[in-house]
């Protein structure tokens, strides 16, 4: 999935892999959520250096960001 935010003033572009919470069944044992971010882009250009010592603080914000347009 590739998605765009404004972080710190600057468009970033970035795809993530996200799998939802599945339940466990009597014949499924369930999982957690995972959320991973694949890649990071600035115009175009490789961010993932730029945001290196940011990489957590990005992360949390992008997972704000995509819970306040679904809170459920």
């Amino acid at each position: 999935m590739k998605n765009s935010v404004e972080y710190k003033g600057f468009k970033f572009e970035y795809e993530l892999y996200y799998q939802p919470e599945e339940r466990q069944t009597m014949e499924y044992p369930g999982c957690g959520e995972e959320f991973e971010i694949t890649s990071i882009t600035l115009n175009g250009i490789d961010a993932e250096e730029l945001l290196e010592n940011q990489r957590e603080e990005f992360e949390d914000y992008i997972i704000n960001e995509l819970k306040s347009y679904n809170p459920y």
